[in-house]
């Protein structure tokens, strides 16, 4: 019993106290917006953009028929061009990310320099 109570409470030390619970929930939510934007951008500007150039109206509706059902062609482009969207998207965002921190580092590194006397190069 009273290892129980010292995992509860490790447990609730862990998921409550340090806010691992709220960011995990700030994650889902901010993912599943970012989600519906890739979406929006797919579907409602760049699909109305190439549908005209390809014959029989929208690439989604792309089908090989096969024995006993079809393969979903259009549906595996979909998922590949959003995938290649966020992918893209986050690419940036870390890059800028990693840019703004070698930025502060350098920043902390020349007032270090200068609180320490020496010479700024």
């Amino acid at each position: 019993m009273l290892a129980f109570r010292r995992w509860l409470k490790e447990f609730t030390e862990f998921f409550f106290q340090k806010g691992n619970a709220l960011n995990l929930a700030i994650a889902v939510v901010v993912g599943t917006q970012f989600q519906q934007i890739v979406d929006a951008l797919t579907k409602d500007l760049l699909m109305p953009l190439v549908n005209p150039l390809i014959r029989n109206g929208g690439w989604e509706k792309w089908e090989i028929p096969y024995a006993g059902g079809q393969l979903l062609i259009g549906q595996a482009l979909n998922v590949l061009l959003n995938s290649l969207i966020v992918g893209w998207v986050l690419f940036f965002i870390v890059k800028a990310i990693n840019r703004s921190q070698r930025m502060a580092s350098a920043g902390m590194d020349r007032l270090r320099a200068v609180q320490g006397g020496e010479a700024e190069v």
